[in-house]
């Protein structure tokens, strides 16, 4: 009995191949975007540490914080967006092909 080999450029495989590294590559991207938000929040809402600084060099941290803050919320929503619409594509994709 002869063993069959199997065709792994097959298009069916490659597809699938492409989809799951579509879905890998999203599910990091939503990861990343949700850990942005997340730490942007917590910056945003919790105050500095101004243990052992001046006024002065305390207002510049707080305000370096708060814009880095603000970026990482904005960076994060982005990519959550980016991330939710690549997962609406695959899915309305696959859907059509089933069909």
């Amino acid at each position: 009995m002869q063993h069959e080999g199997t065709d792994a450029k097959s298009p069916k495989n490659a597809a699938g191949l492409t989809r799951a590294a579509l879905l890998g590559l999203t599910g990091g991207i939503l990861v990343g975007g949700l850990f942005l938000l997340g730490v942007g929040l917590k910056t945003r809402l919790s105050p500095a540490d101004c243990t052992g600084l001046s006024e002065m060099e305390c207002s510049f941290m707080r305000e370096a914080a708060l814009e880095l803050s603000r970026m990482q919320v904005i960076v994060g929503s982005g990519l959550l967006a980016l991330g939710a619409a690549v997962v609406v594509l695959l899915r309305s994709k696959a859907r059509s092909d089933t069909h």
